[in-house]
């Protein structure tokens, strides 16, 4: 049989988010879909059953903005560098339209025109903050002109004659005939600080502009005109506002704000018709938002995307997940439910009866990366770069108040059949029994990596000096017994195998060896398709495959039986895949930099 995976699940990343910054979230024509950015990464994410998901990852650096074309067919994103792709979207492989670089910094707004031919850009760059220009040939169809610092955000009039606005960090609204788009006049004199979005009405009869200020202007769609100053009610934000958008009739706004709420405008009466409170933590300031047929959305500091019900005037639904990439992954005993920790130190619970909707654990948790998980009975073990291990309660979904610090970097977590804890720091072996430390080991080598055999009488570590050093275990104490020198690279990762007949060492020379555990033999020295360092190697239940993962950003599924028959995933996740494990024996989750995780159906 040939050795096969298929894509499975793809639960997403939250939303990539800086204090002070508008996020911009992109609508979709039809209706089904909307964008948001993480890292290298567009999201596309259907609005109803946002568990369905897809990823777009040819960016070469950090995407900053993408936006639907009118009719649907393409997508327009743009990163950090100042280039901008044009891709499909209709087809499952995007292919590219177009590429170019109309500004030579950071990209932070990307608007169609109506006709879906013209596009503006705005953002930073040497020469200038703006760009318009048509989509399939690059040719330039105005100029984008008259601001001093860094453009904030543009918007096009969606009915002819076409007029163009954008606002800047200098504190001023621009307004542009078109096309070709041609400055026309300027607003400098109404914001009072950073002017963060501006956005013309779906009837393009009018456009508004909200900023740090806390202010809401609107104005003319035809000749720019001053009409009015939404802000002056007194149910008006009380801190600076990130985001605006329309409702598909025109008559009333959604702004989100710094305040921790989003706030909807009704336009003809000029004044608040709904308040929604999000929360009233720093993450929870609202920075995006978008309106999308009946859907309100907004997006919080923290990478929540909230659901607004504007008929109760309340948060319905919540989606949560990784910001920051994911470095370690465990599955539950008794389910497929699993938990992953990333960079920042935020830990998210996957619950297989809920596909693709993540609950962060609570508490007093890590204030560092996590780096390493493992799933006990009844609990979830961690260790941080904090050099603290904590314990957090499955059923509850919290952490339980128990912690024990380390003198050095703990590096790996381990348990074994009678859920005691076992911790490689950079210079000691730590056995944790009943939330106390039972022994401790001091070693002269680094430590980088453990793991205890099934039958608990041993105890492997991997070390940076290329050595895998073993120790009998009474339970409680370690003695030295022998080594294993084979490798030529740091050991990254060991793993012994379910059935406790095998031990595979994984190193940064990308290699990956098998051992026979009895006596020590070398069983298997094919297993080195890696382009780089390994990073995890993990066994399925029945001891006939293990996978691994790479910086080569690929994840590999090994087979016992056929050694030389893999699995290989190429670019599973971008930039580096940091973790995998096996759900069953046909199905794998994997995580990476890219703060995603991935499920892959197998086929052996």
């Amino acid at each position: 049989m040939s050795y096969t995976f298929a894509k499975k699940y793809l639960f997403a990343c939250a939303p990539q988010t800086t204090r002070g910054h508008s996020v911009k979230l992109g609508a979709d024509p039809k209706g089904k879909n909307f964008l948001y950015t993480n890292g290298r990464t567009v999201i596309i994410r259907d609005i109803e059953h946002p568990e369905i998901a897809s990823a777009y990852t040819e960016h070469s650096s950090q995407v900053t903005v993408a936006r639907y074309s009118p009719s649907g067919f393409y997508i327009c994103s743009g990163d950090a560098n100042g280039n901008i792709r044009i891709w499909d979207a209709t087809q499952e492989e995007h292919i590219l339209k177009s590429e170019y670089r109309p500004l030579s910094d950071r990209i932070n707004d990307v608007q169609w025109d109506s006709e879906s031919k013209r596009i503006i850009v705005v953002g930073d760059g040497k020469e200038k903050y703006g760009h318009a220009f048509l989509f399939d040939t690059g040719s330039s169809v105005g100029n984008i002109t008259g601001h001093s610092k860094v453009i904030n955000a543009c918007s096009i009039r969606s009915k002819r004659p076409f007029r163009a606005v954008t606002c800047s960090d200098d504190m001023t609204i621009n307004f542009y005939n078109g096309v070709p788009y041609k400055f026309n006049r300027s607003h400098n004199n109404l914001h009072t600080g950073f002017v963060q979005d501006v956005s013309f009405s779906p009837n393009g009869d009018l456009f508004a502009s909200a900023g740090s200020d806390g202010k809401i202007f609107l104005y003319d769609g035809s000749t720019g005109d001053l009409k009015c100053e939404l802000s002056t009610s007194p149910d008006n934000h009380k801190g600076g506002i990130y985001s605006l958008n329309w409702s598909p009739d025109s008559t009333q706004i959604i702004t989100s704000s710094g305040d921790c709420t989003v706030k909807l405008w009704d336009i003809e009466s000029q004044s608040v018709k709904t308040t929604f409170n999000v929360g009233n933590t720093v993450n929870d300031q609202q920075l995006g938002n978008l309106w999308q047929n009946d859907w309100l959305l907004s997006v919080s500091l923290g990478g929540n995307i909230n659901y607004l019900d504007k008929n109760t005037g309340s948060v319905c639904k919540t989606l949560k997940g990784h910001v920051k990439g994911i470095t370690s992954i465990c599955k539950t005993e008794k389910s497929e439910t699993f938990f992953t920790g990333s960079y920042d130190g935020r830990i998210c619970k996957w619950d297989d009866s809920s596909i693709g909707e993540a609950s962060y654990v609570e508490g007093a948790g890590h204030s560092n990366q996590i780096q390493s998980m493992v799933c006990t009975e009844n609990t979830v073990e961690t260790v941080s770069m904090d050099n603290s291990n904590k314990s957090i309660d499955i059923n509850t979904n919290t952490f339980n108040g128990n912690s024990i610090n380390f003198e050095g970097l703990p590096k790996t977590v381990v348990t074994n059949k009678n859920h005691d804890l076992i911790v490689a720091t950079s210079s000691e072996i730590v056995v944790i029994k009943n939330n106390s430390v039972a022994s401790k080991l001091t070693v002269e080598y680094e430590a980088n990596t453990v793991d205890v055999s099934p039958d608990n009488t041993e105890v492997a570590v991997g070390a940076a000096d290329n050595k895998v050093y073993f120790y009998s275990f009474d339970g409680t104490s370690l003695a030295p017994k022998d080594k294993l020198e084979q490798n030529r690279g740091a050991i990254t990762a060991i793993k012994y195998s379910p059935n406790g007949e095998l031990i595979a060492v994984a190193d940064t020379n990308r290699a990956i060896y098998v051992f026979d555990v009895k006596d020590r033999s070398l069983k298997y020295n094919q297993w080195v398709f890696h382009n780089a360092r390994v990073n995890s190697i993990n066994w399925s239940e029945d001891s006939l495959h293990a996978v691994s993962t790479s910086l080569d950003t690929a994840v590999i599924v090994w087979s016992i039986e056929k050694p030389m028959k893999k699995i290989q995933i190429k670019n599973a996740h971008q930039e580096n895949s940091t973790d995998a494990i096996f759900l069953n024996n046909n199905t794998i989750a994997s995580v990476g930099q890219d703060a995603c995780i991935r499920v892959w159906d197998l086929t052996f």
